[in-house]
């Protein structure tokens, strides 16, 4: 019964235009801002150090992959869950009960949806990605890096769904879905420093980024995408290069120490565990 709810949930996704529409929808935003400004921005900073070349342009298409691709694991993990909040509304929930599904293999299919598509969006929107990099003169991924990629965006997948599973168990109407889905679709890109780099930011924003677990994905997907690019672009300007990746997001100052990757993803787990054991706990209290 519960592979068959999770079949039915991933078709209504699918065949449902809007959902599938809004869940890009804040990749298609960073896109437009990185055509419009946010390319020049970076290439006229880099450019007060270093003369423009075909290097800093890839660097800067490979930080925007990063973002796109850690936006596309929020944004498609939650639009998922809008069946839920439509089932919910309908009292669809309600028919599926009178069958042999319990409540919680119901709750459980939404979150599995979530992830499948959570994972397959994410990796076409990878491939796409590599594509576009190779494209414009980049190199494909080595067999490392990949590997690296692939499990951070696991990771991404993961905590992405836990944290927009806690969201949708406080909403009980498909008006207060569409809300909060266009305020977390507008925010993300701002939360994980895409839509305006980290240095322009208020410092006090700057603290909420960093304690934002989904950021730590932009920033440790900027690691592998860049680290052959910030060699090459910043091998004469080495000064320039630790200020460009405090000041871009690609990695994080906390005082005068900079967070490393095991923290991160240290970071990221365990938060996958907290909010995984929260949402639990509203769902227990939410159908006692």
């Amino acid at each position: 019964m519960l592979l068959s709810l999770i079949s039915r949930n991933n078709k209504v996704f699918l065949r449902n235009k809007m959902l599938v529409f809004f869940s890009l929808l804040s990749v298609l935003i960073a896109v437009g801002l990185y055509a419009i400004f946010l390319q020049k921005l970076q290439v006229d900073s880099i450019n007060q150090f270093i003369p423009v070349n075909n290097d800093i342009e890839l660097l800067v298409s490979e930080w925007m992959v990063a973002g796109i691709l850690t936006t596309t694991a929020m944004t498609s993990t939650l639009g998922v869950f809008g069946i839920y909040i439509h089932d919910l509304e309908s009292k669809r929930t309600a028919d599926f009960l009178v069958t042999s599904a319990s409540r919680f293999n119901i709750q459980l299919s939404y979150v599995f949806s979530s992830l499948i598509i959570g994972f397959a969006m994410t990796f076409v929107a990878f491939i796409c990605c590599e594509l576009f990099i190779v494209a414009i003169g980049g190199d494909i991924l080595s067999f490392v890096a990949l590997i690296k990629v692939l499990s951070l965006l696991v990771l991404a997948v993961l905590l992405s769904a836990m944290l927009n599973l806690l969201i949708v168990l406080f909403i009980n109407s498909e008006t207060a879905f569409s809300t909060v889905n266009t305020i977390i679709g507008t925010m993300i890109g701002f939360l994980c420093a895409i839509y305006v780099p980290m240095g322009v930011l208020p410092s006090a924003v700057q603290t909420v980024i960093h304690f934002f677990p989904v950021s730590h994905i932009a920033v440790l997907l900027r690691q592998v995408f860049m680290e052959q690019s910030l060699h090459s672009v910043f091998a004469d300007a080495v000064a320039y290069e630790e200020s460009y990746k405090v000041n871009f997001g690609v990695v994080y100052e906390i005082g005068d120490s900079i967070i490393s990757t095991t923290s991160s993803v240290l970071f990221i787990v365990g938060t996958i565990f907290v909010v995984g054991a929260l949402s639990a706990i509203v769902y227990k209290r939410k159908n006692k």
